[in-house]
């Protein structure tokens, strides 16, 4: 016989105490629905929980109830009918964490199932996340981090220092960080000139790596290069720019760009060595920030001085959360 379970609640965020309790459930039912409670008040969209909790917990069904204008309390007589409402078989088993588990499974004429009810495996709770979110890093779930997530983005022209410094900051407040795609692409390519379809397939490689590293990440994620300086690499390479490749940058929370005045070490899958050419790099890549009127900081002096500069701006970002201004972030 099919066992059927129910779980209320709000995961606004879920964190790893919820769960534990979801992936506890799956222990003790066959078919477990997740009610997820909503309002048009909640500082996190239903939707962007909604997905969260899907690819969580792919087996299960999430179910939205969104109850308008005003929260409905966890502990309202009104869930049992909604609840048959959206789950009109019998139910088995309620699972929670908290007392009115018991009398909403009373209510369904279900068992209840209180687990670890003073969140000692997992002293956690969802408002101390959305208002600390960096301080409380490791109770956020992989999915749920990129929301929460700052993004600080390394510029400059080659062997000005991106992919040492990306992780240098990212052994001191956590990785990993995200590498440089052109590199590895460069390296495997057919020799010849450039073709504008190629820097698209690098914008694909690095936008896809950085996807699936931010879920793995700290509470910044530290990257190199990003599509705005493909965008200056498609006007180095091409001699013009490419509008569908520019339409495709995501800013990121804050650029270091690093300037061209660093020892250049060469690499045989480097362009631009004579200092002159360094510098009109640089020229277009600070041109295309205030393009975009990009948040950056210039990053100079020699790698000691580099260091110094970048560690205090993390320390300045890691200081506040990330601000949403009620539209879902990346997903």
């Amino acid at each position: 016989m099919t066992t059927t379970g129910v779980i209320l609640g709000k995961f606004m965020p879920p964190h790893e105490g919820h769960v534990a309790l979801v992936r506890t459930a799956s222990y003790l039912v066959d078919r477990l629905t997740i009610i997820l409670s909503a309002s048009d008040k909640d500082p996190i969209s239903p939707s962007m929980r909604k997905s969260w909790m899907e690819s969580l917990f792919p087996e299960a069904v999430v179910i939205v109830a969104n109850n308008g204008a005003e929260p409905l309390a966890s502990d309202s007589p009104d869930w049992g009918p909604i609840i048959r409402g959206f789950h009109p078989e019998a139910i088995d088993r309620v699972i929670g964490s908290e007392g009115y588990i018991v009398d909403l499974a009373r209510s369904l004429n279900a068992q209840h199932f209180i687990l670890d009810p003073m969140w000692m495996a997992f002293p956690a709770n969802s408002v101390d996340v959305r208002e600390d979110p960096f301080n409380h890093w490791k109770s956020i779930p992989d999915y749920v981090r990129p929301y929460f997530q700052k993004r600080l983005t390394l510029v400059g022209p080659e062997s000005t220092g991106k992919s040492y410094m990306a992780d240098v900051l990212a052994q001191k407040f956590g990785g990993p960080y995200v590498p440089e795609y052109g590199r590895p692409y460069e390296k495997y390519r057919v020799a010849g000139d450039y073709r504008a379809e190629e820097l698209h397939y690098i914008v694909d490689g690095h936008v896809a790596h950085r996807k699936t590293l931010s879920l793995k990440a700290g509470p910044i994620l530290f990257e190199d290069t990003d599509p705005l300086l493909t965008a200056v690499w498609a006007e180095m390479l091409l001699g013009r720019s490419l509008p569908d490749l520019e339409a495709r940058i995501e800013l990121p929370d804050h650029y270091l760009l690093l300037d061209a005045n660093a020892p250049w070490e060469e690499d045989p899958l480097r362009y631009y060595g004579k200092q002159e050419l360094r510098q009109k790099f640089f020229t277009k890549i600070k041109t295309k920030l205030d393009a975009f009127d990009a948040s950056y900081t210039l990053i100079s002096g020699d790698w000691a001085e580099r260091e110094a500069q970048a560690i205090a701006v993390v320390e300045k970002m890691m200081k506040s959360p990330k601000m949403h201004g009620g539209a879902d972030a990346q997903k």
